[in-house]
């Protein structure tokens, strides 16, 4: 058996403030959303840093327009009357704040023109404002003026944003679509209120705040991509770092690491034999009769027994065991992990193989290339390979 309760006037009236309320409910904990977004990514990119705050205060606006707006709070706070003025004032701060976000999206030659429209909205304001002071319902008296500057001055706005955004600012386009929602919105709003064009009083406007979410997922893409571009730079100026000291460790004539690289090596050597208790041997040769040699050819044969020397001796080391140039003629392999015995092994090792090369038949060949340059008329280059003659015409 069914009983039936009847519908009395208090909850048709609750029901009424729900209703007119429902946009607001919808809004609120949007914005909140919107706001926490913002407030995690503002301290991770200063060049984002100004449109982030833009934002921000136009979503603190417009919350608070929300709830000075929402028939609960009438409901629920004694003598709202007193303090119904506070309720059309955010209507006007509410533009303000919108177009100062236009304002730090836009590319500075565009700002101007935003600068006067935040300019004309401010003295709507101050002009209501202060008849509001003066006891003459300065807010409700500048409603008209209000609505109407809304649609030009916000054309005005859209106009400069498609600019924009047709020359490839996506903070514009992104912009483009809460601008003309929210405009939209409170127009309809006002003029339905003033004029009454449904039986009922709109609340459509707050809604807008939805359209956001495209402008935060934008500037959210541009700092990742700026995320990455910084971390492609850290890591080419690392490798350019790294190259820069590599070559500054290197001796240009032989392809050896120099002196400064091999004192390096050595203390951080010397440190891994205290901490590890590895062996660390070092191998210090240099090439017999050089000078002799040097002064006889001269110095450019000179330089080429050193370079074809040094890369004898490279082919027969790993990377564990590095090759200097200590200076001159002289040169150090540095042997980590080798007691003496092993790396005697490794020095005859070297000693053989560079008997089958030696400086004096390294020399005998450049001065036979030196020879076969002359016979071919001079002002010609040859280059005396082990397995032959190859030439190269300068």
């Amino acid at each position: 058996m069914g009983r039936m309760i009847e519908m009395g006037p208090a909850f048709e009236q609750v029901a009424e403030i729900f209703f007119y309320d429902l946009p607001y409910v919808f809004a609120l904990p949007v914005s909140f959303l919107l706001l926490a977004i913002l407030l995690v990514y503002i301290s991770r990119d200063t060049a984002l840093r100004g449109i982030y705050c833009a934002i921000i205060q136009f979503l603190v606006t417009f919350m608070l327009w929300i709830t000075v707006n929402s028939h609960i709070i009438h409901a629920v706070v004694k003598d709202w009357t007193e303090w119904g003025w506070i309720t059309p004032m955010f209507l006007y701060l509410v533009p303000i704040s919108a177009n100062y976000v236009v304002f730090a999206a836009l590319e500075k030659e565009r700002r101007r023109g935003i600068a006067w429209v935040l300019a004309l909205y401010g003295a709507c304001f101050a002009v209501a404002t202060a008849g509001e002071a003066a006891g003459w319902q300065g807010y409700d008296v500048m409603l008209p003026a209000y609505y109407g500057l809304l649609p030009p001055l916000e054309a005005y706005t859209f106009w400069q944003l498609w600019q924009s955004a047709r020359q490839g600012n996506r903070r514009s386009r992104a912009l483009l679509l809460p601008l003309v929602l929210l405009t939209v919105l409170g127009v309809f709003d006002g003029c339905n209120l003033a004029f009454g064009f449904t039986a009922v009083p709109t609340f459509f406007m707050p809604l807008g705040v939805f359209s956001f979410f495209v402008v935060v997922l934008q500037l959210q893409q541009e700092q990742l991509l700026r995320e990455h571009e910084l971390e492609d730079q850290t890591v080419h100026l690392q490798y350019q770092a790294a190259l820069a000291r590599e070559r500054a460790e290197i001796d240009v004539l032989t392809g050896c690491r120099n002196r400064m690289s091999f004192e390096m090596a050595l203390r951080e050597g010397i440190t891994d034999v205290r901490q590890t208790g590895r062996p660390l041997a070092c191998l210090m040769f240099d090439i017999d009769h050089f000078k002799r040699y040097n002064d006889t050819f001269g110095h450019e044969a000179g330089d080429m027994v050193l370079k074809e020397f040094s890369a004898v001796v490279r082919q027969m080391l790993d990377k564990t065991k590095p090759f200097f140039r200590w200076g001159g003629e002289e040169f150090v392999i540095l042997c980590a992990g080798l007691d003496l015995d092993e790396a005697a092994v490794l020095g005859n090792t070297v000693r053989r193989s560079v008997a089958f090369d030696t400086a004096e038949h390294l020399f005998h060949r450049a001065d036979e290339a030196l020879y076969a340059a002359k016979d071919a008329g001079r002002n010609c280059l040859r280059v005396e390979e082990p397995a032959g003659r190859a030439e190269v015409e300068l």
